[in-house]
């Protein structure tokens, strides 16, 4: 799960995929190896998806207090991110199905030379989420991070655009999904509705973008 830029909902749509198959008895957890703003008295994320998993996980290996970028946050702690250390936690993790949240967007860095993409190749998924917010400026996004994965991570299966609703509609909310297809961007686009994660009009949604993943 990863973003066209920071603060698009992807905690918020990742919490509907793993709720929708928790929901359907899957043994699932939801992940967030990379986190900053870890102040250790507000709800994470990491802590919103371990609420809805059906398997717990163990507590991830980068958990940052200050709310900045996470390779800004480890050089302050003095550490360095390691996508081997990321990707060794995602695969130990006991339940067969996992969905991992990126920290940031797709090229959103994690050190000097390593971003998100990185991560995401390495972790090399079944299925790729790209989430952003139904609002203008949507289409140059998705192109431009599609175009991204493609030239960065080209082994990887086709990612399905999962668009959130902003918190002030504009004029082209409502008619962004298929924009993005009529013009070719994407031929793949779910879109969510207001409301909690956990709602039953989100999680048929939810339930929508896992059918076209083909969980």
């Amino acid at each position: 799960m990863v973003g066209t830029g920071t603060g698009v909902g992807k905690t918020h749509a990742s919490v509907a995929l793993v709720a929708a198959l928790a929901a359907r008895g899957a043994r699932v957890c939801g992940l967030k190896p990379i986190e900053s703003g870890v102040d250790g008295t507000s709800t994470t994320d990491a802590d919103q998806l371990a609420l809805v998993s059906s398997i717990q996980p163990e507590t991830a290996p980068y958990r940052f207090a200050e709310p900045v970028s996470p390779h800004l946050a480890a050089r302050r702690c003095g550490l360095t991110i390691s996508l081997d250390v990321a990707t060794a936690w995602v695969a130990r993790q006991r339940a067969p199905v996992v969905i991992v949240e990126s920290a940031g967007a797709l090229i959103s860095p994690l050190g000097p030379s390593l971003t998100n993409a990185d991560l995401v190749r390495a972790l090399a998924p079944d299925a790729l989420v790209l989430v952003g917010v139904d609002r203008l400026g949507i289409l140059h996004e998705v192109a431009c991070c599609l175009l991204a994965l493609r030239a960065l991570a080209p082994g990887l299966p086709p990612a399905l655009v999962l668009l959130n609703p902003p918190a002030v509609p504009d004029a082209s909310t409502g008619t962004n999904a298929g924009e993005l297809e009529s013009l070719g961007i994407t031929s793949n686009t779910v879109v969510m509705p207001r409301g909690a994660p956990t709602a039953p009009a989100s999680l048929a949604s939810a339930q929508l973008a896992l059918a076209r993943l083909g969980l």
